[in-house]
């Protein structure tokens, strides 16, 4: 014998399995002692009926009504037990039978228990239950009807009598006086789903050709459609809960499938019908409903044209009992055994006894649904109706404490005391209290330490009974962690009978409670888990907190409850003191301030926080919560990641788009909590349900609502169990931490000053590629900003540079990203200091290699600039592309240049050929006659050319062609309109020089008339000998 409670149980796993049933279609039909010995009484409501005097209260008043009509030959008696699935109905029934006089030769009494599972086993209970010697003709027709057949022929035909009834058994409704327009439109809805009957009476085009078609025929006998249901309890060992749906539903009609119209398609009548079904599937599935009642008996043999069938054994039994002089009492626990096939037995309730029949007095239970749709002729016959609410049993401890000590008694000696107890007894005390009796019929040897520990209940004819291994917190929980209003059935199903088996093996291990008591008790925490266990963790440490929460409320445990658990608790866990007000409120409760005796206003106002003490256990944070923190927490870190002093602006334009793409509430990934994940470019600080954590939400939630650290002074309790500084401080440095991670992260994302710099080399190559500027004049970032973009494209080959890198300067992203990331502010001014030394430092590396810095660019900046790293890739492209072909142009203009100037100034030569042009246009020489606007503008080019033209540049130094290209812009392309200026009055006056040798006979005409024409004309073909060798290569 142990000395201890420790790993002690006073129940076995054998004795919860043989006595602990929350389905009573479980309990064997003989358990009458087993169920009374822990049947708690209910509260019924006496919906229908006169109420009985002296009729007493709970299932007694059901008996009463039950047995009141005993003697009247004239009237039956119809009762029905009602409510939700699992309220207790059946246990109604049940308590009636076991306190029915059985020998009582006024009646004879048919009992049907929810353990009958079958159908035939139903029928059979029932031809055996009455009274005679008829049933076995019917019962053999049954099984033959059966027994011969496999589920799956079975099926087919039941669905074969659904097409029966369907043409030829169901009847059309007629008109009915006082109908209003909608059911008269539902009545020939239903006439006009059975069809059109023939000159025979057979219907056609009806619901029942549609059943026909093979795609509607193999959704009927589907899997688990309700066919493939019913057919399962013909055959099989299935307990029908009183909620089963016994209904045709949408999914037992082909609605969605593909090709049953095509299939249709040459019978325009059915398919018109088929429309119809589709678009308003339930008259169509209520009419399969009425066909199935009619199908089912046919099918299973209980209707026939000659021979027994139920109406005729239970008429004959009638008959017998009333020459008897008996009535015929009929007990059904559960009306929803029968499904389909309760047509048989609502016949029964209706015929009265007249002279022939013996009365019947008939209770049974029915769930809420079922009853409402009771036929008429039945519905307007109950004499009584009692409802049993979800809430019958209030007295939750009484109930548990009945089926404790039944489990420690154990079956064997329940029913040996119920068999040795007197009938007087059997109401009161036959059974014994385990708690007094264990030990070889003395006290259990804890009794009084766990009595005192864990709790016990007077029970009314047992005495006290212990409630371990609960107590009354611990009971409180279950009861609650079973929701809002637990029907007994949900208590007992976790609440007593898998808390005892998973109790008694984890309590001889010495690992209880374990982790799945979260999921059977209400696991409601009020503090967070720190308050009680301070920094301990571990696998012990969670098993200390489970005891805590569930057995102490958050606070202390009683020493024996530790010692039975195996628990080591340190002497300061669990010692702060939880709040009292343990029902949690669906939301935080508007705040009101109490005045306490020292003048300080007192938070009365709900704690917020609750839901986040459940998700510290494993409960999923609400979404609204999840939300709450993190926009808490955004706004809170928002406010410290200061970056001015970086002279980072971010309170507006790039800078604020940059911060906010890296800083959002998503980034604060709450574990297991709604929300997308941060990018991967943003940062990402993980919240887990650590204690650490949970003091972080904690203090976050309490600064953000009040502003202040003073605990006495909330709208809500200050969280218990923990120090404001304490809270303070945590909430401080992890803020800190979290700021300076953005911080670093955006800096990181614009590379310091470098996003800054890149700007500038952009802007400064794309002037260099439009030939706005030549290198030399870009001497520091004001050069780069102020210079203009004037010249326009020169040609195809460079267009599309000049293009992009127009746009690029247009843009004016450089002096914006200058003013956001490297200039003082004031408050939210404008930029009032730039920091152009450290900007300038990186410009001439990018005069050096411009390609390579736009590739640069396009490599590094995607994250922090898109646009600007998008024209850096564009443009390097564009220049890379057409570098060669102007490379080539710019090598052939300065050649021609070289070669044709032969070091003469480019306006001497322009205003020679202007002269002579003018004198030969004068004189009706000038070729092409057309030709002279295009020959002025080629000498305004020539003229124009600059003076200091490097006429001696071919490239080919240690740069790229594309580098090399690209800074020549600034004058390369003046040299190429020169060129090309040049070339075209070389050929002009070559032209004009042939028209004047063409026109020799005439020349003495023009030398009397200008000898000053000829000189020049001599000069400038000395000058035209020396061009007309050349080839334009421009």
């Amino acid at each position: 014998m142990t000395s201890t409670m420790k790993n002690f149980r006073c129940w076995t796993l054998e004795s919860v399995s043989k006595t602990v049933y929350s389905d009573i279609g479980q309990l064997p039909a003989d358990a009458d002692a087993v169920f009374l010995a822990a049947h708690t009484p209910m509260i019924l409501s006496h919906l229908r009926g006169e109420e009985l005097p002296d009729a007493g209260s709970g299932e007694e008043q059901v008996l009463s009504a039950l047995l009141s009509g005993v003697g009247d030959l004239d009237r039956n008696t119809l009762i029905a037990v009602t409510g939700n699935s699992g309220a207790g109905k059946s246990h109604v029934v049940r308590w009636a039978h076991a306190h029915l006089d059985q020998v009582d030769e006024r009646f004879h009494v048919l009992y049907v228990p929810r353990a009958v599972q079958t159908i035939r086993e139903l029928l059979r209970r029932i031809v055996a239950g009455l009274p005679g010697d008829g049933g076995q003709e019917f019962m053999k027709r049954v099984d033959a009807a059966v027994g011969s057949k496999s589920p799956g022929e079975l099926r087919d035909r039941v669905l074969e009598e659904i097409r029966l009834a369907l043409t030829w058994t169901l009847d059309h409704h007629p008109p009915q006086d006082g109908e209003d327009a909608d059911q008269a439109s539902a009545r020939e809805e239903r006439n006009n789903l059975l069809g059109v009957p023939d000159d025979q009476g057979k219907r056609r085009d009806g619901l029942a050709d549609l059943l026909a078609l093979p795609q509607v025929n193999r959704t009927m006998l589907r899997t688990d459609g309700l066919l493939d249901r019913v057919v399962g309890s013909v055959f099989e060992q299935i307990s029908r809960r009183d909620g089963q749906q016994d209904e045709f539903t949408e999914e037992d009609l082909p609605i969605r499938e593909a090709g049953l119209r095509k299939a249709l398609a040459r019978n325009p009548e059915l398919a018109d019908l088929w429309s119809i079904v589709v678009r308003d599937p339930q008259p169509a599935l209520s009419l399969l409903d009425e066909a199935v009642r009619h199908a089912l008996p046919s099918a299973l043999g209980l209707t026939t044209h000659h021979g027994e069938t139920l109406d005729i054994l239970f008429r004959q039994s009638r008959q017998l009992l009333r020459q008897q002089g008996k009535e015929l009492v009929l007990l059904f626990e559960d009306l929803a055994q029968f499904g389909l096939i309760d047509g048989e037995l609502y016949d029964q309730f209706v015929i009265q006894p007249g002279e022939d029949f013996a009365p019947l007095r008939v209770l049974f239970a029915v769930t809420d649904g079922p009853y409402a749709k009771l036929e008429q002729t039945v519905a307007t016959r109950i004499t009584h109706q009692f409802r049993v609410e979800s809430t019958a049993v209030t007295d939750h401890e009484t109930f548990v404490a009945r089926y404790l000590n039944l489990v420690r008694v154990g079956r064997s000696d329940v029913e040996s005391s119920w068999a040795e107890a007197h009938a007087a007894d059997r109401d009161g005390h036959w059974l014994r209290n385990a708690c007094d009796t264990l030990s070889n019929g003395l006290p259990c040897q804890f009794r009084d330490e766990c009595h005192r520990a864990f709790g016990a209940v007077d029970v009314p004819g047992l005495g006290h009974v212990g409630m371990y291994p609960y107590n009354e917190v611990a009971l409180r929980r279950a009861v609650r962690g079973r929701g809002e209003k637990p029907t007994p059935r949900d208590i007992l199903d976790v609440s007593v009978r898998e808390v005892l088996i998973e109790a008694d093996v984890h309590i001889s291990n010495g690992t209880y409670p374990h982790p799945r008591v979260r999921e059977r008790f209400d696991f409601t925490a009020f503090m967070p888990k720190g308050a009680l266990l301070g920094d301990r963790s571990g696998e012990e440490a969670d098993r200390l907190y489970r005891a805590l929460v569930v057995w102490g409320d958050e606070s202390s445990l009683q020493p024996t409850v530790a010692e039975a658990f195996s628990l080591s608790v340190p002497p300061e866990v669990g010692q702060r003191t939880a709040t009292k007000a343990r029902a949690p409120s669906p939301s935080p409760a508007p705040a009101a301030k109490a005045t306490s005796s020292d003048g300080l206003a007192r938070a009365t106002g709900s704690s917020p926080l609750q839901p986040l003490f459940q998700w510290q256990n494993g409960e999923r944070l609400p979404n609204s919560d999840a939300d709450m923190y993190r926009a808490i927490l955004t706004k809170m870190v928002a406010a410290r990641v200061d970056l001015s002093q970086g002279l980072f602006h971010t309170a507006s334009g790039t800078g604020s788009v940059l911060l906010k793409d890296l800083f959002h509430g998503y980034s604060f990934v709450l574990e297991d909590a709604r929300g997308r994940e941060p990018a991967k470019s943003s940062v990402r600080f993980d919240i887990t349900r650590g204690h650490d954590d949970v003091r972080v939400l904690m203090a976050a939630k309490w600064f953000a609502d009040h502003g202040h650290w003073k605990s006495n002074e909330g709208m809500w309790p200050f969280p218990e169990g923990s120090d404001p500084v304490e809270l303070m401080l945590t909430l401080e440095q992890r803020l800190d931490e979290w700021a300076d991670e953005v911080r670093k992260a955006f800096v990181s994302r614009v590379h310091g000053r470098d996003l800054v710099r890149a700007a500038i080399g952009v802007r400064a190559v794309a002037l260099l590629a439009a030939g706005a500027v030549t290198p030399d004049k870009l001497g520091g970032v004001n050069d780069v900003l102020q210079a203009k973009i004037h010249a326009a494209a020169d040609g195809a080959v460079w267009e599309r540079v000049d293009q992009l890198a127009i746009e690029s300067v247009n843009e004016a992203s450089a002096a914006e990203l200058i003013g956001q990331f490297a200039a003082v502010r004031q408050g939210g001014g404008d930029p009032q200091l730039v920091d152009i030394v450290e900007l300038e430092s990186g410009l001439s590396d990018v005069l050096r290699n411009p390609t390579g810095h736009l590739r640069w660019v396009a490599e590094t900046f995607g994250d922090a600039s898109a646009s600007l790293a998008l024209t850096a890739r564009n443009l390097v492209a564009e220049i890379e592309k057409a570098a060669p072909a102007q490379h080539s142009k710019l090598v052939a203009a300065v050649t021609l240049l070289e070669t044709e100037l032969d070091g003469r100034r480019p306006v001497q030569v322009a205003r020679a050929a202007h002269d002579v042009g003018r004198r030969a246009l004068e004189t009706g020489l000038f070729r092409p006659a057309d030709g002279w606007a295009d020959f002025e503008e080629a000498v305004d080019d020539v003229a124009g050319l600059p003076a200091g033209l490097p006429l001696g540049w071919r490239g080919g130094d240690d740069r790229s062609e594309a580098d090399e290209t690209l800074l020549v812009q600034g004058w390369g392309r003046a040299a190429i309109r020169g060129a090309r200026a040049l070339a075209l009055l070389r050929d002009d006056l070559a032209a004009t020089r042939v028209e004047c040798a063409r026109n020799d006979a005439t020349a003495g005409d023009i030398e009397q008339h200008s000898q000053e024409l000829r000189s020049r004309l001599d000069l400038i073909r000395q000058h035209l000998d020396a061009l007309s060798s050349e080839v334009d290569r421009a």
